[in-house]
């Protein structure tokens, strides 16, 4: 079983006391800001398979408040995947969507959750369908991800709920026409979802032509109205990595949005941190590109109260595996501003899942690290 910590951070600026023992949690997938603390939607293993949790923790006391909230099994869990949670308007109300297994294939599940008072009915996609992130805007969520069509190939798919009754409002789908893909063999996924200014911006990948007419992923960005209306569609260039995906989406202050991921030459397995900047138009800006060593992907993203970009993600080292990695950039161009790379006491594969920054400017990060060959969970506050 893992364990819920709070631990400090060599080379951040401070974090919470430490905590442990709070529940066999393996891993934090998600988080929202709440009022005074975080809400975390994570994973547990049983002897069942995974579980998905909900758990809320005092920003003030760095505790969690009551007991973990546990929701139906999962099928798929980390940083692109899930679970996601998403808080309402309601003081005491939040969202969790996750991937559930169901008769060799998957559907997406949604409940809504009252912490001190457990989950509500839990809503149910259809076969094959899968979830990656959730969005709440006053009445209505936004959920994001994909149905499978074929063995390893999807559609991308948003579908609308009700917040007050979870049922299904409408649903849109996202796939290459049939001129380009006219058996639908090309794979369209969404991976994270932004409400800005009112629009929903829908983040993910898609397959297309490469230049040798070999298929590749790149980042695609889709932008809706509340009711459901195609507003705008873009698919990367590739102008400097042969392919790349969009794995966050976060508004910034100024209007616009920022999306970060992940991009690589196809020759190479190694994957870098890519970035970039749209305009309050959707214009997209250059992207700007981690230079490291070693394999990195950019999971979670968040703009400061200094309009620098924040960034969670992992990153791979010489002699461990991945570790959690956290780090700010100024701007699409300017060497990061801080870094915090976390390696967890299992030297195992670690990654920072989930990213959430309050009013006051703290920064709260959550994921997964090994210890003693186990997977487990962790949460941390970084000061501004």
């Amino acid at each position: 079983m893992g364990e819920l910590t709070i631990d400090v951070q060599p080379g951040g600026t401070d974090v919470w006391p430490p905590y442990v023992k709070a529940g066999p949690i393996n891993g934090f997938t998600s988080a929202a800001i709440r009022g005074n603390g975080i809400d975390v939607a994570g994973y547990f293993e049983t002897k069942d398979g995974l579980k998905a949790v909900a758990v809320r923790i005092d920003g003030t006391k760095g505790q969690p408040e009551g007991e973990p909230i546990l929701l139906g099994s999962v099928a798929v869990t980390g940083g692109g995947r899930g679970p996601a949670i998403a808080v309402g308007d309601e003081d005491d109300a939040a969202f969790v969507a996750w991937t559930m297994p169901d008769s060799g294939s998957t559907r997406w599940a949604m409940s809504r959750v009252k912490f001190g008072e457990g989950k509500e009915p839990t809503t149910i996609g259809g076969l094959g369908s899968s979830v990656h992130a959730i969005a709440v805007e006053g009445d209505v969520l936004i959920l994001v991800g994909a149905d499978e069509v074929n063995a390893g190939t999807h559609d991308l798919k948003v579908w609308w709920l009700s917040a007050t009754g979870g049922q299904v409002l409408d649903e849109r789908t996202f796939a290459a026409p049939a001129e380009e893909d006219f058996f639908n063999e090309r794979d369209e996924v969404a991976r994270a979802v932004a409400i800005v200014n009112g629009d929903i911006v829908v983040v993910g990948e898609r397959e297309v032509d490469g230049d040798n007419l070999d298929l590749v992923r790149r980042a695609v960005v889709l932008r809706y109205s509340m009711d459901g209306d195609a507003l705008a569609e873009w698919t990367s260039p590739g102008e400097l990595m042969d392919e790349d995906g969009g794995m966050a989406v976060a508004p910034l202050r100024a209007g616009g949005f920022v999306v970060t991921g992940w991009g690589r030459n196809k020759q190479s397995t190694m994957r870098l941190v890519l970035t970039r900047w749209f305009s309050s138009d959707g214009e997209a800006g250059v992207p700007r590109i981690e230079p490291t060593t070693s394999d990195a992907i950019g999971f979670a993203v968040a703009e400061d109260r200094e309009s620098k970009i924040i960034i969670a993600g992992s990153l791979q080292q010489p002699q461990t595996d991945a570790n959690a990695w956290i780090f700010a950039v100024p701007g699409p161009v300017g060497a990061p501003v801080w870094e915090v790379v976390r390696n967890g006491p299992g030297h195992g594969p670690d990654e920072a899942a989930g990213l959430a920054l309050d009013a006051w400017g703290y920064i709260y990060v959550v994921g997964s690290e090994f210890e003693a060959l186990q997977p487990r969970a962790f949460a941390l506050r970084l000061y501004p």
